[in-house]
């Protein structure tokens, strides 16, 4: 009760707490980020910068946040209730080159007029760079603006409002920690853990969930340390990135934040965390709306599974993982082709094809017609 005390009152002085960046990626999915940006409008913390990176996408996702500020496309959440009162939202817009300078001292002298839950950055790339380099423009551009904490945050996810108090204060009294995520829960099924801590099998090629789609309850609470914070809400010092540097770009979906966790525990003293006492709700994506799996995620999971296991795994652990993935290969693929999903064979051939002739970066997109056949 006391630390709740204690956080109910620093809350009415923003400048008691530091300042956080909260980067928001988009590429075509406005609405599940205007879900997003509205439980992020609900935070009891009040000293965040909401930054909305848009990852060059083809569906007018921009023009539709944009609406959203103004107020004119209301949210519909099982989460909470739609409020026009904190409407409308101001908003700068940058390009790449202009964000990751800092911004414009005019216009951020101008947004910073505004409440934390009312004003937005909203920076362009112009291209799809991947999760990994459109976070970094973010992430830059955060760095440049004098912001202590980092939040990376997947736009298909949904926040409590308190997530970001007692986490802060975490990372706050506890130097060690230079990194740390919140308890997951899937949105479908918000009883339900995706996420509460990791550990890595790289002899296996994976990264293993705790409490993966179990019920959520009195033992998933608490701070415990974890090998992996996921990129899917990751809370980490500036000086991480000052000192292990940003996303390794040659993941450009999936993986990324293992490696990233990985180096950090390689190059650095910190140790990461997961606060189990605060929670989001994320829609996990990479399966289509009926439940099958994407061949382009596929393609990623299996290129960057087979990158990383290479690039930190041990001797005997690059040995084991070998044996292990050429013999299990043909058991796999026969399941897929009973199943009628040769798409995510020819997929998975692709990937081992891509990491064997180190093509890393975006998939090439004859490829992706190739897979729809």
């Amino acid at each position: 009760m006391k630390a709740q005390k204690k956080i109910q009152t620093q809350t009415q002085e923003s400048k008691a707490w530091p300042k956080v960046a909260i980067i928001v990626l988009n590429w075509n999915g406005w609405r599940d980020t205007i879900e997003c940006l509205e439980s992020l409008q609900r935070l009891t913390y009040p000293n965040y910068q909401i930054i909305v990176v848009d990852n060059g996408s083809t569906d007018d996702s921009v023009e539709k946040i944009k609406a959203w500020a103004r107020g004119d496309i209301p949210v519909i959440s099982k989460f909470f209730d739609y409020d026009s009162s904190i409407k409308p939202v101001q908003w700068i817009e940058y390009d790449r080159t202009i964000a990751e300078r800092g911004g414009t001292p005019e216009e951020e002298v101008r947004i910073k007029q505004y409440p934390s839950n009312r004003r937005i950055i909203l920076i362009k790339t112009g291209e799809n760079s991947g999760y990994a380099g459109g976070n970094n423009v973010g992430i830059n551009y955060a760095l440049k603006t004098g912001s202590r904490y980092i939040f990376l945050l997947n736009n298909d996810t949904v926040v409590h409002p308190q997530v970001l108090d007692s986490t802060i204060e975490i990372l706050e009294n506890n130097n060690h920690i230079g990194a740390i995520s919140p308890k997951i829960l899937w949105h479908n099924d918000p009883t339900r853990i995706w996420y509460a801590g990791a550990k890595f099998k790289l002899w296996r090629g994976d990264i293993q969930h705790i409490g993966m789609l179990q019920p959520d309850g009195p033992k998933f609470s608490g701070v415990q340390t974890t090998e992996h914070v996921t990129g899917c809400a990751l809370i980490a010092r500036r000086e991480l990135f000052e000192e292990v540097g940003l996303l390794n770009e040659d993941y450009f979906l999936i993986h990324e934040d293992c490696d990233w966790s990985l180096q950090v525990k390689k190059r650095t003293s910190f140790v990461l965390a997961v606060n189990l006492d605060a929670r989001i709700w994320h829609k996990a994506g990479g399966i289509s709306a009926s439940g099958r799996i994407k061949p382009i995620s596929a393609y990623f999971s299996n290129k960057h599974r087979l990158l990383l296991v290479f690039r930190h795994g041990s001797f005997l652990e690059k040995l084991f993982f070998s044996i292990f993935y050429v013999c299990s290969r043909p058991i796999k693929f026969t399941y897929l082709i009973l199943k009628s999903r040769k798409d995510l064979v020819r997929a998975e051939l692709e990937a081992v094809f891509d990491f064997l002739q180190n093509r890393y970066g975006p998939v090439d997109k004859r490829k992706i017609r190739i897979w729809k056949r």
